[in-house]
Formats: structure tokens, sequence, C-alpha cells
């Protein structure tokens, strides 16, 4: 793919795994300073890597938690949890990666993620 069919794809992939309603906020948020960033993440994180085959998103929802959790990355993670809800993953598998990525990062990343996994399960709940 060309530089132009990636960035598409890209838009797509991400629109599909988070969402229409958060990739329809994204040009709002965007400033002049911040485009070309953007595009450079959705070109490469969500053209490429998202874009890649080999693992399915489920998968990679569920990689995204757990290294976001180590990195007490609270904004991502809440998204990327909404993000691996809508690719198949249950809150027993979300809760299981949380686990497993507090026995390595720490107690206070394992309590920090699970505040924001309660906050998208509440929202969730909600919807019901």
């Amino acid at each position: 793919m060309n530089d132009d069919e990636l960035l598409q794809f890209g838009h797509r992939m991400r629109r599909e795994v988070l969402g229409a309603d958060y990739a329809d906020s994204i040009p709002s948020t965007e400033t002049e300073f911040s485009r070309p960033i953007r595009d450079f993440t959705t070109k490469y994180v969500w053209g490429e890597i998202w874009g890649d085959s080999t693992l399915p998103p489920k998968t990679r929802g569920l990689i995204n938690i757990a290294m976001l959790t180590a990195m007490h990355c609270s904004q991502e993670l809440k998204l990327h949890i909404r993000g691996a809800r809508r690719n198949g993953c249950s809150w027993e598998e979300i809760r299981a990666v949380l686990k497993h990525a507090g026995v390595y990062s720490g107690a206070p990343a394992l309590r920090s993620a699970v505040r924001y996994a309660n906050e998208v399960y509440a929202d969730e709940a909600k919807k019901k």
C-alpha cells in the first residue's frame, strides 16, 4: 500500500476497533500541530500494526490492555478496554489480563487499571 492507502486503511481499522463515536470525534480535537502526529499513528498503528492479520483484533486488544496497565496509561486503557469489548473480549478475559499484568507491573498499576475498567463496566451496564 502507498501512504495514502495506508492512511485510509488505518482510518477504517480504527473505526472498526474503537467505534464510530470515537473515530468521528477525532477531527474536532486536532490542530495544525497535532494533525501530522495523528496521521502518523493512523498509518502505522492502525494501518500497519492493527491491519496485520497475523494476530486477531481480540488478541491485540488483550495485549494492549496488559501493556497500557503496566504503563499507567489511563485514558488509552479505557479506550482499549472498550475496543476489546467491541472485538469480543469477555469481562472474564479482561479481568484475567489485568491480573496477569498486575503481577508483573505491580499492585498500584493493577488497582489503577481496575478503577478504569470499572468505569467502562459501569458505562456498559447503564446502556443495557
